[in-house]
Formats: structure tokens, C-alpha cells, sequence
């Protein structure tokens, strides 16, 4: 999408309505490693994010939750 003219995007809400959220920038150019809700830059670090979220230590002091 990023760098097309004038894009259009069209939403048509349910009887219940309708949430998205839309997120656009440039392209990092960084590897991406990702799998089910984690994402990371190397299957090494999406290795120790997963024995974090084992070991309950994968949010830390001061994050939100």
C-alpha cells in the first residue's frame, strides 16, 4: 500500500458495526521471524520469547498489560 496514490479503503458495518484498525509505514527492511502472537527478528529470539512466556517472565516490569 505504502507509495500508491491516493488509496481508497471501504468498511460496510453489520447490524452490530464494525472495529478495524489500519496501520501503514515503510518497509523496515529487518527479517521477521514470527509465530502464532510473537513476533521477532530471529528464530533465536523467538526461541528465548517462547521460554520467557514459559517461564512467566516474558512481560517485564513496567510493560502493560
Amino acid at each position: 500500500m505504502h507509495g500508491h496514490a491516493e488509496p481508497t479503503y471501504r468498511a460496510q458495518a453489520g447490524d452490530d458495526g464494525v472495529r478495524f484498525l489500519l496501520v501503514s509505514g515503510r518497509p523496515l527492511r529487518e527479517p521477521v521471524a514470527w509465530y502464532g502472537p510473537i513476533v521477532m527478528n530471529t528464530q533465536d529470539e523467538l526461541r528465548r520469547a517462547f521460554e520467557e512466556l514459559e517461564a512467566g517472565t516474558f512481560l517485564k516490569p513496567g510493560a502493560r498489560e
